[in-house]
């Protein structure tokens, strides 16, 4: 097994990732971004609708912190969001000195790249920086454990196309591995985004909270043999939302706000999901009276009308929509400089938790890559200088990698299958809607899921990657179940048919999970003071 030292190490190649390795290497330390595939490919930043939020230039950002808290639900870390809303602006202007082709329009920053990849302008910019910096890129690696020793921080990860395991030691260790909206049966982010980085934070030390709020995006196209391409905002609105019987969608549950698809994302779900799989009735959008002025209302809504008005033809017949999940606003808890409860370990991007609240407001994701993938890199940065130690031992031994690939019986099913079977538990009973029944349903499934995993059959390598990926969204999946078991009341993106109402008494707060010694999960409530 090959072993790599290094300064600072970045897991992940999105914008946080890739913001925070420019932070850490402008300090002058040996810098390593390692990701599952090329950088910046398959990564939630390159599929984005490379929309930024942030105030106008020389203007108050009390609107946008307004609009942040208010999706939130009442349950945002304001320190972090007061830090977002601050820091922006700077952030942005520094991607346009870095000869980003996007433009600024009505507060918010617009990549100019072709639907449905925006978001390789973003990619592409922050790539040129690092690799003028002199960032190493170590790709093709899925990161399998990640855990602390000696002061230092050491990570375990194999490479499908060489069938080798690498081990890497760090001074310090920066998390931005995403998301895990792909654990959902339809989704918009890229497939292999599955929690990985909730789970290694976890059996890291880390703590984790908000992990029950999941945001799903109302009106993806749902049309047979195309994919789940998000319908804008401000087209969706313009347009007549209506069942399979006819029925005004937005008048029969009673959704005022405009854009719904923006102001009111949780209705809008709630009500599609009610619809398509409870009634068991076709949801339709018709964009056909929709005026080519409308759709080039923004730069965001402009770029999809090649594809979803023309070649999936949207502007010549009313199509099928469905919601589909977007984002995560659960994950790992940070402080304003992205430091973890694990030193060393520190946090940037989706991975995280705190910022958004019960739910997000839109453009926020991509502005928080670029201010706490910043603030990680500095303080990660920092931490490495200061620890005179450096990594002197090697982390992982042979033995461990024999936990990870071993049959224990005769396999009955394989990892696919599995995963399969995972993404339409969940999307069915650990949604949009969920109640107690069908979440402990979820949960006991779940758990037989990752114990069949372990009897999954291993032919080549591509079977060992699907293996640990599969156990560590399962286990994944397993937190955001239990976490949704937990919170007892409705808030954001988090509806319990069982407890409709907000209960601010007793739930404004986070849901908080920590690893105890000996391996146990231990939960509480942090109520915000």
């Amino acid at each position: 097994m090959k072993h790599i030292f290094c300064d600072v190490l970045v897991i992940g190649s999105g914008a946080a990732g890739l913001r925070a390795a420019i932070s850490a290497k402008q300090k002058g330390l040996n810098v390593c971004v390692i990701s599952k595939q090329a950088p910046g490919k398959s990564t939630c930043t390159t599929l984005s609708a490379g929309v930024f939020a942030a105030a106008e230039e020389n203007k108050s950002a009390d609107n946008h912190l307004k609009r942040t808290l208010q999706a939130g639900r009442g349950i945002n870390q304001k320190e972090l969001v007061k830090v977002l809303v601050q820091e922006g602006p700077m952030r942005l202007r520094e991607l346009k000195k870095w000869g980003i082709n996007a433009e600024f329009h009505r507060g918010y920053l617009f990549c100019k790249g072709r639907a449905p990849y925006r978001g390789r302008e973003i990619i592409q910019c922050l790539l040129t920086k690092n690799k003028l910096l002199g960032t190493r890129f170590i790709s093709g690696q899925l990161v399998a454990d990640l855990k602390p020793l000696d002061g230092t921080l050491g990570v375990l990860a194999y490479s499908t196309k060489a069938d080798k395991w690498m081990a890497i030691n760090a001074k310090s260790v920066i998390l931005a591995t995403g998301g895990a909206g792909a654990l959902y049966l339809r989704h918009d982010n890229p497939k292999r985004m599955l929690g990985d980085g909730y789970v290694l934070a976890l059996k890291a030390g880390a703590v984790l909270q908000d992990l029950e709020f999941v945001q799903f995006y109302p009106l993806g196209l749902a049309e047979p043999g195309l994919p789940a391409f998000l319908v804008p905002p401000n087209i969706a609105d313009a347009g007549r939302l209506y069942n399979s019987r006819g029925e005004n969608i937005l008048k029969i549950y009673k959704i005022f706000e405009r854009p719904a698809a923006e102001r009111a994302r949780d209705k809008l779900s709630q009500a599609l999901f009610i619809e398509i799989y409870k009634k068991k009735r076709e949801v339709f959008l018709d964009l056909t009276e929709v005026s080519k002025l409308k759709w080039h209302e923004n730069p965001f809504s402009a770029t999809t009308l090649p594809i979803l008005g023309e070649r999936y033809g949207a502007i010549h017949r009313p199509v099928r929509v469905a919601p589909m999940a977007h984002h995560t606003m659960g994950g790992v808890c940070i402080d304003t400089d992205a430091t973890t409860s694990v030193p060393g370990l520190f946090a940037a991007g989706e991975v995280t938790g705190g910022l958004h609240g019960a739910n997000r407001m839109g453009g926020n994701a991509l502005t928080e890559t670029l201010v706490f993938g910043a603030r990680a890199g500095e303080a990660a940065a920092i931490w490495a200088k200061d620890n005179n130690s450096g990594p002197k031992t090697e982390v992982f031994k042979e033995a461990e990698i024999e936990k990870l690939t071993s049959v224990k019986q005769t396999a009955r099913s394989n990892s696919a299958e599995l995963m399969a079977n995972l993404n339409k538990i969940i999307w069915r009973e650990a949604g949009i809607v969920r109640n107690k029944r069908g979440l402990e349903f979820a949960l006991n499934s779940v758990n037989k899921i990752s114990r069949e995993i372990l009897q999954s059959r291993i032919g080549n390598p591509l079977d060992v990657q699907r293996r640990i990926e599969t156990l560590l969204g399962a286990q994944a999946a397993s937190l955001i179940i239990k976490a949704a078991i937990k919170r007892k009341e409705s808030r954001g993106s988090h509806f319990r048919e069982d407890f409709i109402e907000q209960d601010d008494d007793s739930w404004q707060g986070h849901i908080q999970v920590k690893l105890s010694r000996n391996g146990e999960a231990n939960w509480n409530f942090q109520a915000i003071s």
